[in-house]
């Protein structure tokens, strides 16, 4: 019985410590979930809610494009957390602005973002 508590202390501690680590590491950004090759085709916002929504629902590539103070676009390829997609998560925030929480990380010079939560924007 003490071995397993032990086991159990072990692992409570490396998950806090992996919390942790994941909370330092966090990024917080505003911007619109956009299906990626429409919005490389021009194609993305308020009217164009029904086509995104349907190509996220089919499965196609998700980004977040974020507008810097600049007026600096960037896009993120999205990518969900913890086994979720990214459709399953942004589907149903298509061309609004959200505020998303997740990893940033970069790869032959593709910005992505790993998304833990999504929430409307204010």
């Amino acid at each position: 019985m003490k071995k397993y508590l032990a086991i159990a202390m072990v692992v409570a501690v490396l998950a806090a410590i992996g919390l942790s680590s994941y909370a330092e590491d966090a990024t917080t950004v505003t911007g619109e979930p956009v299906d990626i090759a429409c919005y490389l085709g021009g194609k993305s916002g308020e009217g164009h809610i029904a086509c995104a929504t349907a190509c996220a629902e089919k499965g196609n590539p998700l980004g977040i494009s974020v507008k810097g103070a600049d007026g600096k676009e960037t896009l993120y390829l999205a990518m969900g957390a913890g086994g979720k997609a990214a459709k399953d998560l942004l589907s149903a925030h298509m061309g609004k602005q959200v505020k998303v929480t997740g990893v940033v990380g970069e790869k032959g010079g593709l910005k992505v973002l790993t998304i833990a939560n999504v929430e409307a924007a204010k």
